[in-house]
């Protein structure tokens, strides 16, 4: 693949996902080798062309997002940022129903005034980790129900549609049923 800059895509990727989760440009610069003007051109020209290649080649979104999830590759194996790894963080969010039952209770919960990075916060994540959790899972969502298993094995698509829905409604149930009496006027005090 082209690089951009002296800058490949993975590398790219790495720096893009370390600076969404709280690495300064500065120690993206120290890590690539270049002054802060070439990184923003770098950054600019290759999240000018992510779309182009994913309409060409969707397999880069996929490599995209392995990256954004496990960005310690490259440049960045080493780079000594708090981002833990990915099998790090599936030790606290293992499956995708646990990661179901964090998502609908981060879900209700925000539908009635609690403040979403809290929900985070007592399941012992933050918006980086959360952010590597839900790449991870979108990923593995996409895998397991895959539209070519619909061509060729409609039963076993349904069958597994059925078994992650059927998750996904427990959670928003449970969750639904959890906050019932946490009632929320938000404007209680506007005078119309």
């Amino acid at each position: 693949m082209d690089s951009i800059n002296g800058i490949d895509f993975e590398n790219w990727a790495a720096a893009a996902a370390h600076l969404a989760q709280g690495m300064t440009e500065d120690e993206i610069c120290q890590i690539l080798g270049i002054e802060l003007p070439v990184w923003q051109d770098t950054n600019g020209q290759w999240a000018a062309k992510l779309g182009d290649l994913m309409a060409e080649d969707m397999s880069i979104a996929t490599t995209y997002g392995n990256i954004f999830a496990n960005p310690k590759v490259g440049k960045f194996g080493h780079a000594g940022s708090g981002t833990p790894t990915l099998q790090d963080l599936l030790q606290k969010v293992p499956d995708f129903e646990a990661y179901q039952k964090i998502f609908w209770q981060q879900s209700i919960a925000a539908t009635h005034g609690i403040d979403a990075i809290t929900v985070l916060e007592e399941n012992g994540l933050n918006l980086q980790t959360w952010g590597q959790l839900n790449m991870h899972f979108m990923q593995w969502n996409n895998e397991y129900m895959d539209s070519n298993l619909l061509q060729t094995n409609p039963e076993a698509y349904k069958k597994r549609y059925d078994k992650t829905n059927a998750i996904r409604e427990k959670w928003e149930k449970h969750w639904t049923e959890q906050y019932k009496d946490h009632v929320v006027n938000l404007s209680g005090d506007i005078d119309f």
